[in-house]
């Protein structure tokens, strides 16, 4: 409908000077200003009588008449054009014939409509627009075609980024979805194995233990009845290292219990670490001239047991890796820097760590002594790191010129951690 814009030369009726509501001449501008400003606006204007008839076009409508291969022409209706338009814009045409007839009969007082009018180099969007207008006592329509090309374009690419983000999103909610599915059934298989572990805890706190007792038991009833008997100094020594790995085995099963009994997530509640170091302190069998101190201590967020068995591997270390020199041990604390911890540090003087053994010495069962010299199966440290990152903590050690440096991380009170580590070990 748009590509049959016409024309008329009889341009003076359309731009009479407006009189007032006194019929007298008001300061309107001269009628070339009007024709002139007519020409000059950038959308294409046609105006049409009451019957549908193109009665006068601007320069912009003839322009992209004769740029699209018709002609001006006055004189042809305007809603005929658009009545026998067939093709992809017939529903466009259509709808501006329906509104130009609303609008001349009285109907509406504004038709607007978006299309779009592609040419085979580019895509183009216009809006018409239809207003009515009285006229020596004759109604008429101003049907005017405004480019939207830039602003549609726009629009439609901001809808293509907003389609785009939201296929975006779907798929960032998707796998989401997907990650929390794998996460689930990771956590249900950790349980399951959660759950192993406990069973075989129960286990070897009962069915092992009752053997190695049995084991023990008799190999000392035959020790003590047939010593210097039955049997020669060679067996003595034989039942003698069979007790002494019996007593062993039922030591290695307790360390076992010992780990596995540190939950997963332990009830936690704010708590005075000094209190705990204190009896810890109490109930260790320190060497003459020792001095085990502290500084004070910040409150921490932790489980009380866990906490006290913490202190007490960390303790038992240092008494049992200790030099010539008089012992000396001292702990101290303070909050971090974003104040959701406490960094604690436990220096000693003892015999202290190489640098390459600092992360052997926290697995299970990993020793650097002969276990004639210290004792013990290698398992405090273990034990230490198993409980300080259930609370959402670390712990380290740093070597010194003289003994060591065990540095390790709790919850200050009044902050929870918030993952709790998942582990099966």
């Amino acid at each position: 409908m748009h590509d049959a814009l016409r024309t008329s030369p009889d341009r003076d009726r359309w731009a009479r000077p407006v009189t007032g509501q006194a019929g007298s001449m008001s300061a309107a501008p001269p009628v070339r200003f009007v024709a002139s400003a007519f020409d000059a606006l950038a959308a294409s204007v046609a105006i049409l009588d009451d019957r549908g008839v193109i009665v006068l076009v601007n320069e912009a409508w003839r322009r992209f008449a004769q740029a699209n291969g018709g002609d001006s022409g006055e004189g042809v209706n305007y809603l005929e054009i658009c009545d026998a338009t067939v093709g992809p814009d017939l529903e466009d045409a259509h709808q501006i014939a329906r509104g130009i007839r609303a609008v001349l009969a009285g109907e509406e007082t504004l038709f607007e409509l978006e299309y779009p009018c592609h040419s085979p180099t580019e895509d183009r969007y216009f809006m018409a627009r239809v207003t009515p207008f009285m006229q020596d006592s004759a109604r008429y329509a101003v049907v005017a075609h405004e480019n939207i090309t830039r602003r549609k374009l726009a629009e439609l690419e901001v809808l293509r980024l907003a389609r785009t983000l939201e296929e975006r999103v779907e798929e960032r909610t998707q796998e989401l979805e997907d990650s929390q599915a794998i996460l689930a059934r990771r956590n249900a298989e950790l349980e399951d194995r959660n759950q192993a572990l406990a069973q075989f805890a129960y286990v070897a706190s009962h069915d092992l233990q009752e053997p190695l007792r049995t084991l023990g038991a008799y190999a000392d009833i035959l020790r003590h009845r047939y010593a210097g008997k039955a049997l020669d100094e060679r067996a003595d020594t034989y039942l003698l290292r069979i007790t002494e790995q019996v007593t062993r085995a039922r030591q290695l099963v307790r360390d076992i219990l010992t780990l596995s009994n540190v939950a997963a997530q332990p009830p936690m509640q704010p708590l005075d670490l000094g209190n705990l170091w204190d009896e810890a302190v109490r109930g260790l069998p320190w060497p003459p001239h020792a001095q085990v101190t502290r500084g004070t201590l910040p409150r921490v967020e932790a489980n009380a047991p866990q906490a006290r068995q913490l202190l007490q591997n960390l303790l038992g270390n240092a008494l049992k890796f200790r030099a010539a020199r008089p012992l000396r041990v001292h702990l101290s604390g303070e909050v971090t820097a974003d104040g959701t911890q406490v960094q604690f540090t436990l220096r000693d003087n003892g015999i202290g760590i190489a640098p390459q053994h600092v992360e052997r010495v926290f697995v299970m069962f990993q020793r650097l002594h002969s276990r004639a010299v210290t004792g013990g199966n290698g398992i405090g440290l273990a034990v230490c790191r198993k409980v300080v990152e259930r609370h959402g903590g670390r712990i380290w050690l740093e070597p010194q010129e003289e003994g060591l440096l065990v540095q390790f991380t709790l919850p200050a009170e009044g902050h929870l951690p918030r993952v709790m580590p998942l582990t099966s070990s």
